[in-house]
């Protein structure tokens, strides 16, 4: 058996040689996974408030959207640096310090008068997320044997699953219930408490530890493997919705040539005997190497089906925030209790349930496009709950043990690089699988605008006549809705009405009329919304169930795990 990677630190309290109780790994977990939650449903529960921020806020496109990425912007570039720290100054210490810092940012986020305000107060928050986030593998090596290790990373990974699905319905409820007619600052505010439990607990329980031999930061590496994040990911972020400036393109390319710059230094400066913040040797790791590749791909293709799923409910389909969390809500059941039982099933079949739990994800999806064919629109909870209930179950199956079967060879003085290497991983994954998945998905949204616009004409025609509109304004009403409802779901942002298609509030001779019209265009354009991204979601469904299918068949690449202790 490997030595626990922070050695004689397990079981001694920070104040001084103590040994602990049984309890206070437990409680230290609890810390930890309190933390991983709020970090990663932060990350996702803002697109849920964002047209009650826009309106409160006056916040345009461009600042909705970096309400969004500045958060993950902020949070990848830190991983690494933060996980660097917490080896010269102690995970506890560190871990705290940002814990505290996110507090503070949630409040901030929640008193923020202006849009400007939410960024900057984003950006704080996604730091001290990131820098939480770095210390956590090695927190969690460092209180418990590595005989529980299977068990104690399942439900870490049980938990960031969650949490990464639990978005909607969370945000959801919480703008529903409007509590204290607080609106959507309460998803901020909800951080406050759960926060301030996590500090005291982490105060008393959390074990304070350094790594071995470490001399000094790296500052080079440090500060090239943030530009090269900040490079990759905010074109990722923003690029689609942008219409791809040339900024951002050169942008991108530039990521590539500085991430090599970085490659390479760390290289040189770890033959010449110094300290360098990444570690390339974890990728001679077999196991590491390859579940680093299966957990790149897995984040992106999990993000980006809570992405497409999430615009089908509540654009596509005209879903509350609230209805559409609902909706979702036996995907995160069939996760957490799968992720519950996977340990049991981790050690009858080791690597294998990840294979199992990619299957079952995969047909998951499957039997979900089929049903939506079906439903329609319009769907029936009880309708999708099978297949959702059993895609939760499949992934939690493979999240939970993936953790474990990355980390089951790593060497215990790796165990810093480790826990800022294997979140950015998992953060850049996700970044470029949802810009990928995201032109997919509105491509294929365009090109079922046509079909759907002319599917929906003779309604509209129709209502029109209904209402006693004059014959010559039908004309021209019909001939605008085809034009502007097939060029607005054909655009880079479908769910933004183009502002020469807006007229409201018509007056004067023929206002009526008029106002019928666009009122009627407004349901019909949403109509056909909702067929065009049906049938593009069903597409994105397929392919996701095929991705899934390859990380099933890649996984089987990992070193063979059977009954681990």
């Amino acid at each position: 058996m490997l030595p626990d990677p922070l050695g004689d630190a397990v079981g001694a309290d920070h104040k001084g040689g103590r040994r602990a109780g049984s309890l206070t790994p437990w409680l230290g977990l609890a810390t930890s996974l309190a933390a991983a939650f709020m970090q990663l449903l932060d990350a996702t529960i803002v697109n849920v408030a964002l047209p009650s921020i826009a309106v409160d806020l006056q916040a345009g496109v461009s600042a909705q959207l970096l309400m969004v990425s500045v958060y993950i912007l902020a949070f990848a570039c830190s991983l690494i640096t933060a996980a660097r720290l917490g080896d010269l100054f102690g995970r506890r210490v560190v871990f705290l310090t940002a814990l505290f810092v996110f507090v503070a940012a949630s409040l901030l986020c929640g008193l923020a008068q202006s849009a400007t305000m939410l960024i900057v107060f984003r950006g704080l928050q996604g730091l001290a997320a990131g820098s939480m986030s770095a210390q956590t593998f090695a927190i969690i090596s460092g209180l418990f044997p590595k005989a529980r290790h299977p068990r104690v990373f399942g439900i870490y990974g049980a938990t960031i699953g969650l949490a990464t699905v639990s978005g909607p319905l969370i945000g959801g409820l919480l703008i529903e219930w409007n509590l204290f007619d607080w609106g959507w600052r309460l998803i901020f505010f909800v951080n406050i408490p759960i926060g301030i439990a996590a500090l005291i607990l982490g105060y008393f329980h959390l074990v304070d530890a350094r790594a071995e031999h470490v001399r000094s930061l790296d500052l080079i590496g440090a500060a090239l493997s943030s530009l090269a994040l900040f490079l990759l990911i905010l074109p990722l972020a923003e690029g689609r919705a942008r219409g791809w400036p040339t900024g951002l393109v050169v942008m991108l390319a530039m990521s590539v040539p500085v991430a090599l710059a970085f490659v390479l230094y760390e290289s040189r400066l770890a033959k010449r005997g110094g300290d360098p913040v990444l570690r390339l040797e974890l990728f001679r790791d077999r196991a590491f190497a390859i579940g680093a590749v299966l957990a790149f791909v897995f984040f992106g293709t999990l993000t980006s089906l809570i992405f497409t799923i999430s615009l089908t409910l509540q654009f596509g389909f005209g879903f509350s925030a609230l209805r559409a969390g609902v909706m979702t809500l036996p995907w995160a059941v069939g996760m957490g209790v799968a992720a519950v039982l996977s340990s049991a099933v981790y050690r009858m079949l080791g690597n294998r349930v990840l294979i199992l739990g990619m299957v079952v994800f995969a047909g998951s999806l499957i039997a979900l496009s089929v049903i939506l064919e079906h439903e329609g629109t319009d769907p029936r909870w009880l309708a999708l709950a099978g297949p959702l209930l059993l895609g939760g179950a499949g992934l939690g199956l493979f999240v939970a043990p993936l953790q474990t079967a990355i980390l089951v060879t790593v060497e215990p003085a790796h165990a810093g690089s480790v826990s800022g290497l294997l979140p950015t991983v998992q953060q850049v994954g996700s970044s470029i699988g949802l810009a990928l998945i995201g032109v997919v998905f509105f491509s294929l949204v365009a090109g079922q605008a046509p079909q759907a616009v002319q599917g929906e004409r003779p309604e509209y025609v129709a209502n029109l006549e209904a209402a006693g509109v004059n014959p010559g304004l039908v004309d021209i009403a019909e001939k605008a809705f085809v034009d502007c409802a097939t060029s607005q779901l054909a655009s880079g942002t479908p769910m933004e009405v183009a502002p020469e298609c807006r007229r409201e509030g018509t007056a004067g001779a023929g206002g009526q009329s008029v106002q019928v019209a666009v009122d009627a265009a407004y349901a019909s354009t949403r109509a056909a919304a909702g067929e065009a991204f049906l049938e593009a979601q069903r597409r994105v469904l397929a392919i996701i169930a095929a991705i899934a299918l390859g990380i099933g068949l890649a996984s089987t690449a990992l070193p063979r795990v059977n009954s681990p202790v």
